[in-house]
Order: structure tokens, then C-alpha cells, then sequence
């Protein structure tokens, strides 16, 4: 019969051996190692640990035990007894299974270290395998933490699987205009000691799933998307950028890699949304390319916050049209229907049929402490715990898997979280296996599919959509006025891998966790869109149109230090007074320049009229201001002519009047003659 007893404790109980309260006043202690992880029959523990002095005394050489609980706090062979183990603080009573008492005193702000050993540790446990609880402790102050053994195979062991997430952090810096902000930040996030290197130096060699963000793979992804500026030497972002592109690449196959929607796109956010499938489908698509040169695949949606509906199934189904989805992440918790006691395994399928991979949250959880050696110490032991209480929850049943997956946001030490799977590998009954063998056992799932229950939750390692519909509608437009403003600049190529990739980055994953600096980058791309549709404009006038028809001058600013072309000018009269001819050629302007233009109009009848002028690029997208153009519209019609001989007449008249007054008249006297000399 196999065992069904993980956490086992003895029936017999004793004192408990310790330094006094006083000794132990202002103590930490931390465990730097708890060894082996599972001992094997006749096998000692050794546990060792540092003790530090925070009082203002000297500690008379204290004694550090090792206390297993008695029967009075007996816990049960649960993942609820484990996890309440773990989060109990103070002493506990019970049998001293070892103890050392350091050899000195240790001073005021000083540290020492201690080893305790624990002979024989297997058989301290009543079944033939299992975890015991431990309280490593000195005076008043304690760590909880468990040690696993194995006496005899008594089950059926787990296959276990694992995946980690290989993404950006949330930085505005990182995209947008080039410069000294944004080659830092490059330099930070992908320096030596970086979150991303950080995670690569801690999986390289473990069995794990890499879901990589195209965004670090940035030459994998298709002609166009913004990829650094190669063509200046010595380009610090796209040497390091491709220094990481490379490193994914050389070790990608060790590591069944899963490629993300490019940017890591927020699925969860839009499934299901009116808006912004358009894009996510773009988004989807470009990872399908980047997958077949790492050697992965790109059809497995990883929605960040866990969740599964079939409405979000359906969505998703939308959004993976090349390549169709064929598998979704999910929280196992997500699965379990209230005050279930067994835990849904890794391999699921939907009602539908789609392959489910459902991670287990509380073993996810223990994970993302490896970020410092006492705490990674901690959560590796109560790893092995948690998993034989898992496995106890039926022991005898073949094929059952485990699926332990990383959130966005792990940041792991690298020795710490070597020696995590290093030690979750010397488990004895977890298998490693791969996430795609776990995603076949899915599509090969026998029987009724399960129904996952759709209640709402909001997993840790999700947090809350920053993408809400309004923002979306936003993106989209930001992203159509970025590639309309780009077809009149003559920097346009640039400008628009520059900003266009800029915007897509705003529908990444990653802001969940930094919703601030989601509305900085949104800020800094909509500003850059506005500049150029701000800085060409037509310049406000008025003008007096005295005539019948003729043609009205317009002029049009370009206050950007590049030129712009193929912009388009519209002009319309508010109302019938004027009637427009003929439209202006398309312009170029230069830099921090004027254009002049001219349109032929007609003049019905006088009067004001405004003019409605409109500056659009070649896909229709209107840039610039409203202009106050004004038409003082004055025709002149037959008149004009009547007008003009009479005028003529008049002056002909006055012409004549004139001459005629100065000849002389009849009554003046002659002049006399001179007599002769």
C-alpha cells in the first residue's frame, strides 16, 4: 500500500534546548543551507546559518537547536499544514534533534556563524517518506523551515515542468527619441547584473521554458520595427542589444523556448475588447517569424493575469490567426472548484478543447523568493514540502505534472535560484519534463475535457490592466497619426520605426507593474506626434478680394528643423459667396520655412467669407491648426465697366472745359506794335 503521510513528526516529545531570553535579545538569524534538500535513509542534515547580534550585550556563546514539533502541534499531511508552518513565527516545543553552542561570544553588532547537524534524519519520520517541520531557534527567536526524506518509493512520482519569462523592464527610456536617456537605460537594463541578465545566468543551464519578448530579439523581428540605430559606430544600445539577441539565441535550444506576442502584449487586457484587435493581431503575427529562428513556438498565449474564461478562449482564438492558438497559460487556482482538496494538474483541457498548462501558484510563489541566499534557503525547503504534500494528494496515480511558472516581474540572485533547481532537481518524486511534452498530454487528455470554473481573480503576479478601452482607442489613433505624420517628414523612415515602435511598446505586458510610466512613454509618443502635426500650419490672414475671379495667396509654415512634402492643402469657402476653383499642388516645404500658395476662386456676391483650410498627409491624416483665413469679397461685375467710361467721360469733359477757359475772348485789347525804329 503506498504512503499517504508527507509531513510526519514523532510521538515522543522532550525539552527544548536553547540560549536564555536574555542571551537571545536583539538576535536575526538566517539559514544559508539546509543539506541535502531530501536526505536518503541514513543520511544527516546538516543545517548552517549565521547569527547576528542587533543588541547592545555581548551573547555568552548561545546555543543555536534544531526543535521538530511534538504531538501536541502535530500538522497534517497538507498544503494548508505547510503553508501555516511556514508562516508561524516564535519557538516551538518539541524534541531537540540537534544542537551546537558556538565556541565564542559574539559582540555587540557582530556575526557568526553555526552548523548543526541532525544524525539520521530519514528516521525521525514515521512513513517511508515525507517532510518534517523544523524550528531552528536560539532563545526567543526562530526560523521555520522543513527537510525532506526518503526512506523507501512508496508512489508514483510527478513529472515537473517549468517556465520563465525573459522580458523588459518597465522603462519609458527605452524607446522614443534617441539620446543620452535612452542609450542609459538600454545600458541598464541589459548590463552585467541586469534583472534580464540576472535571469539568464540563473536558468542557463536549468531545464526551464524561456516566453521571450521579441522586443529582446530585436534583428529576429521583421524589416521596419525599430531595432537600433546600427549605422553609428559604436552604438552602446545596438551592441548590447545584440550581445543579449545573441546569447538567447546560442542557448534557445536547451530551453523549448515560447516567443511572446511582440512586446509582450497585453492579451489579457484586449481579449474580448471592441477595440485594438487590429494591432494585438499585428503583435501576435511578428512572433511567429522570431520563433522559427530561435527554434520555438509561437502559438501558446501566457495572459498575465492568469485568468480563463471560454469568452476569453474564443477572444484569443481571434487574435492567433497565423499561427492558431494552441494552448493557453492559465493559474491552476483559477481550475480548482471551491473547497476542492486534490489540485488540478498541470496538463488541462478546456471544454472546447484547447490544451490548458496551469501553474501552480503557491510553488510560482516559492520561486520568486530566490532573490537572496537565506531566503532562497527558506523557499527551496518549503518547496519540497509543499510538493510532497501535493503528491500525497494522490500518491498512487500515474502521470499526474506539475507546472511552475515564473511571473513577469521575477528577478531572481543567480546562485540562489541555481541552487533552487538544483536542489528541486535531487527531489525524488519530480520528474523533469518539458512544457510541450505537457501541452501533448493536454491535447491527449481522456474523457470529458474539464470545465474550468470562471470566477474572477486577480493573481499576484498579474496585477491590474493599465490598457483599458478608453487607452486603447488612444493607442490605436496615436499609432495611425505617428505612421500619417511619418509620410511627410523627410527624416520619415526614421521618424516612424522610432515612434511607431515607441506606441506598440504601450501595449506591452510589463505596465502593469508600472502604471506611471505607462503615461510618460504614452505622453512622450504623443508628443512627438503632435509636433509635426502642430508645426505645419497654415498661417491666419485676411485678405480683400476685389474682382470676379482671380486667384487668393495662402500661406503654410513648417516651424520643424526638417523638411516636409506631399502635404496636401484643402481649402473651402464657409459659405456660397466664394466658390473655390481649383485645390494647391501638393508642397514641400523646408526647413523652418514658408510655402506660398495660390487657389483660383470666384466671387458670387460680397461679403466676409472664412475660409476652411485642412493640411493632410497622403493617407488622409490632418496635421496642423485650424487658420483664421479671412475673404473680404468685393465682385465687381458689369458696372465696373459703365463705371470706367464714365470716369473717362468725365475726365475727357473736364479736359475740355479746361482748355477752353484759357483762350483769349473777343473784348481784350490787342497788344500795340512797337514803333519803327
Amino acid at each position: 500500500m503506498l504512503a499517504a503521510v508527507a509531513l510526519v513528526l514523532p510521538a515522543w516529545a522532550a525539552g527544548t534546548g536553547s540560549a536564555s531570553p536574555a542571551e537571545a535579545a536583539g538576535v536575526d538569524l538566517a539559514l544559508t543551507g539546509v543539506t541535502p534538500a531530501v536526505a536518503r535513509a541514513g543520511q544527516d542534515l546538516v543545517v548552517t546559518g549565521t547569527l547576528h547580534n542587533d543588541g547592545s550585550a555581548a551573547l555568552n556563546r548561545p546555543t543555536v537547536a534544531v526543535v521538530m514539533p511534538t504531538t501536541g502541534t502535530l500538522l497534517r499531511s497538507t498544503r494548508e499544514a505547510v503553508h501555516a508552518w511556514a508562516a508561524a513565527t516564535g519557538p516551538s516545543q518539541g524534541k531537540v534533534v540537534g544542537q551546537t553552542r558556538l565556541p565564542t561570544s559574539v559582540a555587540p553588532g557582530d556575526t557568526a556563524t553555526f552548523s548543526v547537524t541532525v544524525p539520521r534524519l530519514a528516521s525521525l519520520g514515521r512513513a517511508a517518506y515525507g517532510a518534517i517541520p523544523l524550528s531552528v531557534q536560539t532563545g526567543t527567536t526562530s526560523v521555520r523551515t522543513f527537510a525532506g526524506y526518503q526512506r523507501t518509493k512508496q508512489y508514483q512520482p510527478m513529472s515537473i515542468s517549468w517556465a520563465v519569462p525573459l522580458t523588459l523592464d518597465p522603462d519609458p527610456a527605452l524607446f522614443g527619441g534617441r539620446g543620452a536617456s535612452r542609450e542609459a537605460a538600454w545600458a541598464q537594463t541589459l548590463a552585467d547584473g541586469s534583472r534580464v541578465n540576472r535571469i539568464l545566468d540563473a536558468t542557463q543551464d536549468a531545464p526551464v521554458t524561456w516566453a521571450i519578448d521579441p522586443s529582446l530579439t530585436p534583428g529576429m523581428l521583421p524589416e521596419g520595427v525599430d531595432i537600433g540605430d546600427g549605422s553609428t559606430q559604436g552604438d552602446q544600445e545596438t551592441a548590447m542589444r545584440a550581445a543579449t539577441q545573441g546569447r538567447i539565441a546560442a542557448a534557445a535550444p536547451r530551453h523549448t523556448p515560447w516567443v511572446l506576442p511582440d512586446t509582450d502584449a497585453d492579451l489579457a487586457a484586449v481579449a474580448g475588447a471592441s477595440t485594438g484587435q487590429s494591432l494585438m493581431r499585428t503583435l501576435v503575427g511578428r512572433s511567429q517569424a522570431v520563433a522559427a529562428k530561435l527554434g520555438g513556438r509561437s502559438d501558446v498565449a501566457w495572459p498575465a493575469d492568469g485568468g480563463y474564461t471560454a469568452t476569453r478562449e474564443t477572444a484569443l482564438r481571434r487574435l492567433f490567426r497565423a499561427p492558431t492558438l494552441a494552448g493557453q497559460v492559465t493559474s491552476a487556482a483559477v481550475l480548482s472548484t471551491s473547497g476542492a482538496t486534490i489540485t488540478p494538474g498541470a496538463a488541462q483541457r478546456s471544454t472546447t478543447g484547447l490544451p490548458l498548462l496551469a501553474y501552480d501558484d503557491a510553488l510560482s510563489a516559492l520561486l520568486t523568493r530566490t532573490t537572496s541566499p537565506s531566503e532562497g534557503v527558506l523557499s527551496t525547503q518549503q518547496f519540497v514540502a509543499d510538493s510532497v504534500a501535493l503528491l500525497n494528494e494522490l500518491p498512487g496515480t500515474e502521470g499526474r505534472s506539475l507546472f511552475v511558472a515564473a511571473p513577469r516581474s521575477f528577478n531572481p540572485d543567480p546562485d540562489t535560484a541555481r541552487a533552487f533547481f538544483a536542489a528541486a532537481g535531487s527531489i525524488p518524486w519530480l520528474t523533469p519534463t518539458t512544457t510541450d511534452a505537457v501541452l501533448g498530454t493536454a491535447r491527449r487528455v481522456a474523457g470529458t475535457p474539464a470545465a474550468p470554473v470562471t470566477r474572477p481573480a486577480i493573481p499576484a503576479t498579474g496585477g491590474r490592466a493599465v490598457l483599458t478601452s478608453a487607452r486603447i482607442r488612444q493607442l490605436e489613433q496615436t499609432v495611425r497619426t505617428v505612421r500619417g505624420v511619418a509620410q511627410i517628414r523627410d527624416d520619415g523612415n526614421e521618424f516612424l520605426r522610432t515612434w511607431t515602435r515607441a506606441a506598440e511598446q504601450l501595449a506591452s505586458t510589463r505596465w502593469r507593474a508600472a502604471p506611471t510610466a505607462w503615461n510618460t512613454l504614452s505622453g512622450r509618443v504623443s508628443e512627438a506626434a503632435k509636433q509635426t502635426t502642430t508645426a505645419v500650419k497654415v498661417s491666419a490672414s485676411t485678405i480683400n478680394f476685389l474682382a470676379d475671379s482671380g486667384r487668393l495667396q495662402i500661406t503654410v509654415t513648417n516651424d520643424l528643423a526638417v523638411p516636409v512634402e506631399d502635404v496636401k492643402l484643402t481649402v473651402e469657402a464657409s459659405n456660397p459667396r466664394l466658390r473655390i476653383d481649383s485645390q494647391p499642388p501638393i508642397l514641400r516645404i523646408g526647413p523652418k520655412s514658408k510655402a506660398t500658395v495660390s487657389v483660383r476662386v470666384t466671387a458670387l456676391a460680397a461679403g466676409s467669407v472664412p475660409l476652411r483650410t485642412t493640411l493632410t498627409t497622403p493617407d488622409g491624416t490632418v496635421i496642423g491648426q485650424g487658420a483664421d483665413v479671412q475673404v473680404r469679397v468685393t465682385p465687381t461685375g458689369n458696372w465696373v465697366y459703365w463705371g470706367l467710361a464714365a470716369l473717362g467721360g468725365l475726365i475727357l469733359l473736364l479736359g475740355i472745359v479746361r482748355t477752353v477757359r484759357r483762350r483769349p475772348g473777343s473784348g481784350t485789347a490787342l497788344p500795340r506794335e512797337a514803333p519803327p525804329a
